[in-house]
């Protein structure tokens, strides 16, 4: 019965941590802002858990707020994450305090048959 328990606790133990982790996942990607302002460009990525800014203005750690709301906290700023009709995320809005920067994720859209095609012309054109 003690195997039987410990066995469904690491379990839903391990179940809750991908979720969690899938759930971040959303989040990650690059986003690109208009010219002409601080910063260009912001990865959003995992580490150790938690997500992390970064661009050529420096990095900081975000810790979440609520849904799609996180505190910038190197920058004592705010960061919100806008979504599309499908609920997928494919902006960014950061605020540090008078200055508002938003942006769109970049998509990385290859689909299979994009992919097989471009790796066949690689292919094709080395063998020429």
């Amino acid at each position: 019965m003690k195997k039987f328990a410990l066995s469904l606790f690491a379990i839903v133990g391990f179940i809750f941590l991908n979720a969690q982790d899938t759930t971040l996942n959303e989040y990650t990607g690059t986003y690109k802002f208009p010219e002409g302002g601080p910063v260009t460009s912001v990865d959003v990525k995992i580490e150790n858990g938690a997500l992390v800014a970064s661009s050529a203005a420096g990095s900081s750690p975000m810790e979440k707020i609520s849904k799609d709301t996180f505190s910038l906290v190197t920058y004592n700023g705010t960061v919100y994450f806008t979504r599309d009709s499908t609920k997928k995320i494919n902006g960014i809005k950061i605020q540090v305090e008078e200055t508002i920067l938003e942006g769109k994720k970049e998509s990385i859209d290859l689909s299979l048959d994009q992919f097989r095609s471009s790796l066949w012309k690689r292919e094709y054109d080395t063998a020429i």
